[in-house]
């Protein structure tokens, strides 16, 4: 797939910086921001205003010439202050493009959609750093042909609903909670995080914004809580449930449960013993428990129930009796794994849930969603997957890309069941 962050060359930024320094205002269609122009018929840019980074938009640009070639340039800066961009050639039939249904002639991949755009966006400078979404992107759009600017426009992209209540738990479950707007009641999901040991706040962030009300939990590696990923109590998730269940805006009887890597695996794990929760999506995570984390004791016990230790697989002979019994979960379960998983084998390790759930005739809907061309750092859409080669977790640019834009979807409507 051949990208455009070299297409965005000094010329082309000036020619950029150029037009919006110009003066000329252009044609818009609704409130699309600001849009500006040298042509002599201005193109008119049809877009939302703002949108949340993990919500589809279409963009379509009409007033072109009809029936040339013109290139769309996307540019934001990140949370780092990096910028990112790329290029995609269109033909304007009839002077009018629609990414959501052109095929790019040049450019992206061979899709069509706003989306592989925005996706496909590289480092100007080439810096191998990957995307940090800013509380609010502003995404700039430009088309031109050959070296003229038709028009530029504006628009922006946040990262969540701004207008998220947002609470850091003192007493009882560690971590923090994100609440939607409004009074109505909505679902909730405890939010499990990876080896780390650091809650995974930016994806309850986009959970919240998504209506739910979302506890990204910590469970080991603070105060009060194990040091280490070592014989860590697996009624710290039942807690954040309970504590859920309590909240005001909160009606359900049970909570989903979103885990990442070792935090799927224990999403998996603690959906099959604890009848507080409903829903499981497991990313990157495993249907085997698997040994604690700790230097130099690599046989100990990462989870335990009742005070005593879970039995976790170190060989292929203690396999079965340290698979989750992920067919007790009193919910559906969407399992999603990177086929190039480097940091572990989530594909291989995850099938064994799959399996179960399949030979023991499981109760509810199930599905495991494996992404050949992508790793360990599957993530949320819609951001820039450039440069996730460089964390050597496996996977490409397009195949993260791919696994992003499909599994987010599916994971919210598993979380809603």
């Amino acid at each position: 797939m051949e990208t455009s962050g070299g297409k965005l060359a000094d010329a082309n930024r000036r020619r950029f910086l150029g037009v919006v320094g110009a003066g000329v205002v252009g044609t818009t269609s609704g409130c699309l921001g600001e849009v500006r122009s040298i042509a002599e018929t201005e193109p008119t840019f049809d877009h939302p205003e703002s949108v949340r980074i993990d919500e589809r938009f279409s963009l379509e640009i009409s007033g072109l010439p009809s029936g040339e070639e013109v290139e769309v340039t996307a540019t934001a800066d990140d949370d780092n202050d990096v910028t990112w961009s790329t290029t995609a050639t269109y033909e304007a039939t009839d002077g009018t493009i629609d990414l959501e249904a052109d095929v790019p002639v040049d450019g992206t991949d061979d899709d069509a959609g706003t989306m592989q755009l925005i996706q496909s966006m590289e480092t100007v400078d080439g810096e191998g750093s990957t995307y940090t979404p800013p509380p609010e992107e502003t995404l700039s759009l430009e088309v031109s042909a050959g070296d003229d600017v038709l028009g530029a426009s504006t628009m922006t992209r946040t990262f969540g609903d701004p207008e998220l209540t947002v609470t850091e738990l003192d007493g009882g479950p560690a971590g923090v909670a994100f609440e939607p707007p409004g009074s109505d009641p909505v679902p909730a999901v405890v939010v499990l995080h990876a080896s780390e040991a650091e809650p995974l706040t930016d994806y309850a962030r986009m959970l919240a914004s998504n209506g739910f009300v979302a506890l990204a939990l910590h469970y080991y590696g603070a105060e009060g809580l194990p040091d280490e990923l070592v014989e860590v109590p697996l009624e710290l998730v039942d807690e954040a449930a309970a504590w859920l269940l309590d909240h005001d805006r909160v009606e359900d009887s049970q909570v989903g449960l979103f885990g990442r890597a070792r935090g799927g695996e224990l999403a998996l794990l603690a959906g099959s013993r604890f009848d507080s929760v409903g829903p499981v999506v497991s990313l990157n995570g495993s249907g085997v428990v698997v040994t604690g984390l700790s230097p130099g004791h690599a046989t100990e016990h990462a989870w335990t129930l009742d005070g005593e230790p879970i039995p976790h697989f170190t060989g292929d002979d203690e396999r079965e009796e340290a698979a989750i019994a992920v067919e007790e979960n009193d919910g559906p379960v969407l399992l999603v794994s990177g086929g190039e998983d480097l940091l572990w084998e989530s594909t291989e390790l995850t099938s064994v849930a799959e399996d179960r759930l399949e030979e023991r005739d499981f109760a509810h809907e199930y599905d495991h969603l494996v992404f050949d061309d992508a790793g360990h750092a599957i993530r949320y859409p819609y951001v820039p997957t450039g440069n996730r080669e460089n964390l050597q977790l496996g996977g490409t640019s397009a195949g993260y890309a791919e696994a992003d834009g499909t599994y987010w979807p599916r994971a919210l409507e598993t979380l809603r069941s």
